[in-house]
């Protein structure tokens, strides 16, 4: 049998699942458990604990839980009193000091005494107080029984405390006794508290499966150990799984607990909470099986967060029906709607090129009260830049216009942008022309992206065509539309109207963007125009820094830093030639 290290732990959780549903042997004698030790240490010898004083031969035979406590015995009192202390969650110094006084009584204290004891231990922190009354139990003839040892896991685990941990499952071992559920629970979730993820998961495989040498599940063996692992086991393995982005590790453990432990045990914030996870680490089939179990099978309710979070998570991985569910989930829930919550949705129907869907979600955006922009749709604007895309998008769209459907502005705004950005204007202008024929109200955010495709195609004539029919259509320019006209005249010769342009948005009292300024001074560095002084005069005015790139441009009059450094080194070479020709003349 292979060590747990030797095997990856992709290969170790898939043989866990494969093998999860085997019936474990409850007829078998019980044996020690195989393991890898936690930590190899030799314990110092300790100290006896409180009673230490008192024992003057071993007690035998002890039998059950309680030894030796009858009512009618005198220690019966003693260990009533102790028992309601223990149930009192701060009580710990009335126990030590109601066991003082059972020393005093010269009484010999049995199990019942020792285990409340080792509860005020566990409570006061002191796990050398565990140890030594752990070994005095053993010496005085009154061996711990596994609830006893379970509690000095149980305080070693709260510490993540491994190396004492180790010690008591050594002494478990030495007493010939197993390990039960609890005890494998109580270890598990100290390795994570350590965050000792892979020792937890070799400790849970252990559990569940055993494989061959090569790696594989083994049909024919049996577990190597033989305790059923409860959801507790679990759910502190997939907790630090998620804590540490191991979001696929805790998916496998969950699926794991789902038929070991019962689907029906496991609470449904154990599926949101990986739900979150999944959807931030953007794992799309753990995300779509959580949403499945917690939402539609057991009703939970995810907070808006975590919808946000799925939203985006779906939106990268092409899942629009997941998108379409939370939306819908968000709406019956009464949360409020606002333009990040459709996006995602948005992202997921273009990514698998659903145009019709896609165009949508726009539509159900404006009637919802939100003002869908090109900047909301920058998904399909993306999609629409593969081959036969744009063709296949306006087919769609035609679709929609038949089936009475309202096509929204912003998807056939969308259009002509994509054609202006693929350098096709002549397919722009025929998409705009079709607006009528589609009910399309053209709108500022359409003439500006008919002047995308002018100015990819350097096309002056037809940015001034585009301004006539605005004006035309009395549709107001807005800051992009000058924007757009001042950086399609610096692609001309003559590049005087942007000048023009610029006075004209100033004397609209709006302010023109730091890019239309470093656009400006850019052409006037290159073209040598003496009016760049006044232009870095009023950039600066407008509180706009000329950045150190900027001035390197200016000074090199327009080359850039490649053709700048290629200009230099042919000046070397040159510098070098007549050097070398002077000292030719010399000899």
């Amino acid at each position: 049998m292979l060590t747990r290290s030797c095997v990856p732990r992709s290969i170790r959780l898939q043989c866990f699942l494969y093998n999860s549903n085997r019936a474990h042997s409850t007829t078998t004698a019980p044996r020690h458990s195989v393991r890898t030790p936690l930590v190899q240490q030799q314990s110092p010898s300790l100290p006896t604990s409180i009673f230490a004083a008192h024992h003057r031969t071993p007690s035998i035979g002890s039998r059950g839980i309680i030894i030796d406590t009858y009512p009618a015995t005198p220690l019966h009192k003693f260990n009533k009193k102790l028992i309601s202390l223990v149930k009192e969650p701060q009580a710990c110094l009335p126990i030590f000091d109601k066991c003082r006084e059972i020393m005093d009584a010269n009484l010999k204290p049995d199990l019942t005494t020792y285990s409340v004891l080792l509860e005020a231990y566990e409570r006061n922190n002191d796990l050398e107080g565990i140890i030594r009354t752990l070994e005095e139990m053993d010496l005085v003839g009154i061996p711990p029984n596994i609830s006893a040892f379970n509690i000095g896991l149980r305080a070693a685990a709260t510490h993540g405390e491994t190396v004492m941990l180790e010690k008591i499952r050594n002494m478990i071992d030495d007493a010939g006794m197993t390990m039960n559920a609890n005890s494998y629970e109580i270890i598990i979730q100290g390795l994570c508290a350590n965050q000792e993820l892979e020792h937890a998961l070799d400790l849970l495989g252990d559990m569940t499966v055993s494989v061959d040498e090569k790696g594989q599940p083994d049909e024919n063996g049996k577990p190597v150990i033989d305790v059923r692992p409860t959801l507790l086991c679990y759910t502190p393995i997939i907790q630090l799984a998620q804590t540490l982005h191991e979001s696929e590790t805790a998916y496998l453990v969950l699926k794991m607990a789902e038929v070991q432990a019962g689907l029906s045990r496991i609470p449904p914030s154990v599926y949101l909470s990986l739900m979150a996870r999944a959807a931030e680490d953007y794992m799309l089939n753990a995300v779509e099986y959580c949403w499945k179990k917690s939402v539609k099978e057991m009703g939970a309710c995810p907070d808006e967060g975590t919808c946000m979070l799925i939203l985006n998570c779906a939106g990268q991985g092409k899942a629009p029906r997941l998108s379409a569910e939370v939306i819908q989930y968000m709406g019956e829930n009464g949360m409020d709607f606002q333009e990040y919550h459709f996006a995602p949705l948005l992202q997921a129907f273009s990514l698998a090129k659903k145009f019709k869907s896609a165009f949508n979600v726009l539509s159900i955006m404006r009637t919802s009260g939100m003002k869908p922009t090109i900047l909301t749709a920058t998904s399909l604007l993306k999609v629409l830049d593969d081959p036969g895309a744009i063709e296949e998008a306006l087919v769609c769209m035609k679709e929609m216009h038949t089936e009475g459907k309202v096509v929204d502005v912003v998807g056939f705004n969308v259009l002509i942008e994509a054609c202006g950005r693929g350098k096709d204007l002549t397919r722009a202008m025929n998409i705009f022309e079709s607006a009528p024929l589609l009910g399309v109200q053209t709108d500022t955010d359409t003439y500006n992206a008919l002047l995308t495709g002018c100015i990819t195609d350097r096309n002056m004539a037809e940015g001034k065509n585009v301004i006539m029919m605005m004006q035309a259509a009395r549709v107001d320019p807005n800051v992009d539309t000058y924007q757009s006209l001042i950086t399609l005249c610096l692609t001309q010769i003559n590049y005087e109207d942007a000048f023009m342009y610029l006075e004209e948005m100033k004397s609209h009292n709006v302010i023109p963007s730091e890019p239309i300024y470093t656009s400006l001074v850019r052409k006037l560095a290159r073209e040598n125009d003496p009016r760049i002084k006044y232009a870095i005069e009023e950039m600066e005015s407008f509180g706009y820094v000329v950045g150190p790139n900027l001035r390197e441009y200016i000074e090199t009059g327009g080359l850039s830093n490649l053709e700048e450094s290629e200009r230099r080194k042919q000046i070397r070479v040159a510098q070098r030639r007549r050097s070398g020709h002077r000292a030719h003349a010399h000899y």
